[in-house]
Formats: C-alpha cells, sequence, structure tokens
C-alpha cells in the first residue's frame, strides 16, 4: 500500500516538477538545493532535500520518496528539526517512537480550533495512541477539511468582537485560562467578584429573544467563543476566533494551573450524586487541588443565605456554576455581593460531561466540529429543538447581522494637522 501511495503521488508531481526544471534551465533561471536534517524515528536522521527554481520551491518530490522508503508516514507528528531533537528529554519524549508524518494531528487540530495544548504535548498524545484506527481518523477528518475549506479568505483576528450585541474576548484557551487563574488575586475576597461565560449557538438565540440574559453577559469580565457556530458567525464578518474556548476543554487545562498555584474551588449545580462523582473525580485527578466544597443546584434554592453561608465558609477562590444559560449567569450576577470568592464561571453542562454521566464526542468527531450531531444523536428528545430548530435559527441570523455589519458605513478618525 505504502508502494501504491507514493508512486500514485509523485506520478502526479513529476510532471509538473520535471515541466518547471526544464523551463527554469531554458530561461537560464538559478536552480538550487537546499538540505535540511530532521528527526524520524528513534532519532534517525531523516535529510530533506528541496529544489528551488529562482528561489522559488517546486513540487516537493522528497518527502514522497522518503515516504516510500518507509522514513515517514502519512500521518504523524511533524518532523522536528534534528538538531533541536538532540536537545529533547529523551526520558518523556514519545513522538520519536513513531516515524513523522506528512499529516501531523496538530495541524489537524489548529484547522478546527482545538490545538489547545503546545505541538509537542499533540505530538506525544498521538504516538502513546499511533493505531491504526486513529490514523484513519485524522486522514479522514484532514481530507474533509480539505474538501469543506472555504476560499482563501482574509481575517482579522481582533482581541474582541461583538456578536449581535455581546461582547466577545476572542482569546486561546491558553490566554483563557491565565486571564481566569490571574484573576484569582492573593486576597481572600477581591474587590468584586470577577465573572465569566461561555456562549454558543444556542446562548445566542436565548440572549436575542430575552434582553435580560444579554444585558447580565454585558455585565460579565469576559465571555469566550464556545463552538462552530460562533466561528461560522465571525468569519461572516470577515473576522477569525482564535480558538473554540469551551468549558469541558478547559477544565483539565484550568485544573492544572490552580494546582500549581494552589487555588481551591467550590463546584454549584447538577444533581446531588453528579457534582459528588465531580469531587471525588477531582481528588483523584488532581491531588494537589483543593476542592473546597461542593453543592447540588437544588438543595438551597428555597433557602440562598444557607448556600452563601457554605460557599463563604469554604474560602474558595473560584466558584463554578453549573445550572445551564441563563440561570447561572444570572445566579453569579444576583448573588455576587453575598459571597466571598474571587471569580465564578458559568460552566453548563460540564458536570455531566466530567462526571462521565453524559459521554462525549470522540475526538475525530470534535476535530469535525461535529460533536453538536453526537449530542443531537445521544439525546434526540432533549436536543431536537436546539439542534434542528436553533442552529438554522441562528445560522439566519448570524447572516443578517453579518450582512447589516457590513453595510456600516467605515469612518476614519484623523488628527488636527495641518496637511496643507
Amino acid at each position: 500500500m505504502r508502494l501504491i501511495i507514493g508512486i500514485t503521488m509523485l506520478s502526479v508531481l513529476l510532471p509538473k516538477f520535471a515541466l518547471m526544471c526544464l523551463s527554469g534551465l531554458y530561461r537560464h533561471k538559478k536552480i538550487s538545493i537546499f538540505t535540511r536534517a530532521y528527526s524520524g524515528q528513534n532519532f534517525e536522521r531523516i535529510e530533506h532535500r528541496t529544489i528551488t527554481v529562482a528561489n522559488r520551491a517546486l513540487s516537493d518530490i522528497d518527502t514522497w520518496l522518503l515516504y516510500i522508503q518507509g522514513k515517514v508516514d502519512l500521518v504523524g507528528p511533524r518532523p522536528m528539526n534534528f538538531d533541536a531533537a538532540l536537545r529533547v528529554d529523551k526520558e518523556t519524549d514519545q513522538r520519536h517512537n513513531v516515524r513523522p508524518g506528512i499529516i501531523s494531528p496538530a495541524q489537524v487540530k489548529r484547522t478546527s480550533g482545538i490545538a489547545h495544548v503546545s505541538e509537542n504535548e499533540l505530538a506525544n498524545e498521538f504516538a502513546k495512541n499511533a493505531s491504526l484506527l486513529r490514523r484513519t481518523q485524522i486522514l479522514v477528518v484532514w481530507a474533509l477539511q480539505k474538501l469543506f475549506s472555504t476560499r482563501a479568505q482574509r481575517l482579522l483576528y481582533p482581541p474582541v468582537f461583538k456578536l449581535m450585541d455581546v461582547t466577545i474576548d476572542n482569546l486561546t484557551m491558553k490566554s483563557a485560562v491565565a486571564k481566569i487563574v490571574n484573576g484569582l488575586s492573593d486576597s481572600r475576597k477581591a474587590a468584586t467578584v470577577k465573572k465569566y461565560a461561555f456562549v454558543n449557538a444556542d446562548c445566542v438565540n436565548k440572549y436575542r429573544s430575552q434582553p435580560q440574559y444579554k444585558n447580565t453577559l454585558k455585565l460579565f469580565d469576559s465571555v469566550f467563543a464556545d463552538g462552530i457556530g460562533i466561528k461560522l458567525a465571525a468569519r461572516w464578518q470577515d473576522l477569525g476566533v482564535s480558538e473554540n474556548v469551551n468549558g469541558t476543554d478547559m477544565f483539565p487545562l484550568l485544573c492544572c494551573e490552580l494546582e500549581k498555584q494552589k487555588k481551591s474551588i467550590y463546584l454549584l449545580g447538577g444533581s446531588p450524586s453528579v457534582v459528588k462523582k465531580v469531587a471525588s473525580k477531582l481528588n483523584r485527578e488532581y491531588p494537589n487541588l483543593q476542592v473546597a466544597g461542593f453543592c447540588d443546584g437544588y438543595q438551597h434554592k428555597q433557602n440562598p443565605a444557607a448556600l452563601h453561608e457554605l460557599i463563604n465558609r469554604s474560602e474558595a477562590d473560584l466558584l463554578l456554576v453549573a445550572m445551564g444559560a441563563p440561570q447561572q449567569e444570572q445566579w453569579i450576577l444576583d448573588n455576587q455581593e453575598h459571597i466571598s470568592v474571587n471569580a465564578a464561571i458559568g460552566v453548563g453542562g460540564l458536570f455531566d460531561f466530567y462526571s462521565e454521566t453524559v459521554s462525549r464526542a470522540p475526538e475525530w468527531v470534535r476535530e469535525l466540529s461535529l460533536e453538536w450531531i453526537w449530542r443531537l444523536a445521544a439525546q434526540p428528545l432533549d436536543k431536537g429543538k436546539r439542534y434542528l430548530i436553533g442552529n438554522p435559527l441562528f445560522l439566519f441570523n448570524a447572516a443578517v447581522a453579518a450582512r447589516k455589519a457590513k453595510q456600516k458605513p467605515i469612518s476614519f478618525k484623523t488628527s488636527n494637522v495641518d496637511r496643507g
């Protein structure tokens, strides 16, 4: 199979390659060969040659020759510079247990907006599970991404952007986690509770029809972009979303940072059994993270003062509220003056996913940005209206909003300088 794929690709690339070389010779253009050394499986030195005509690189013939020789695979970590590879910690390195690849897992995840950790971490993660099934999934996802990619479009990546009158913080996952953790001051009680929320397509539908929810979000310190819907809506305004910043992917990264900073959390929401499972799992997976306390979302509905007392007595730094939107955001806003935490986050269905009460979509489905289809299939009665009616409604409203945004006249500020 390797030989068939390699020869097929070479038969496609070689005619153009030969034509460009002949054209360069005929026109007396400078033809050069550049050699770079990469690190292969088990730190084997791989030399890759690139031929250029008038400083323009030709078709990558050498990569496919290396593929036929078995030195690179179709799917694998991006080749690492050989000198840089010699400096890695071989005790913890995993990526050199497999061959480097033409298509890398990090490349696929970046396209999906879910590359939330470093490329080296993604490479090591892939190497631990470099099964034929996982390789096939990445290859299929990559092919579909290429097939359905839109035309080349220059996107702006502003630090914030407005989506139907709500300001969205356009951050990477790493930056969002850092913002939350840095916002936890050293003092036990900050001047005000910092408030954070995530919004997806369903949240946008809700705040369009519920002005109170929209006004609540406007009072939050940060609102993060969650999901493919927000990405599409921004793209239609010629804006790019840095990453898909959702609570479920953020949670383990946030817990790692809280553990390092010796910060504590309080869990509020979900059913009694679910929130208890979350607390137990956190204690197992993050033994140095202090779970200051937890309470389900039902126990103290009629006695909020008792709940305030529980949270304050725990002396938690960060409060996670899992009541679903918009209830959780409204609860945070209404109760912020009564609770002694430094920050609060509305986390939606995070507790259900983390406790594994609700199964999450497989990695390859998330890479295709189709997690909503998985959730619809798993919970058709609960999620049918949200996705089958809500998604088309959101896309229609997003298209209208983008059209209006593009029709607004652009004003240019000029300084009071005599240009005579």
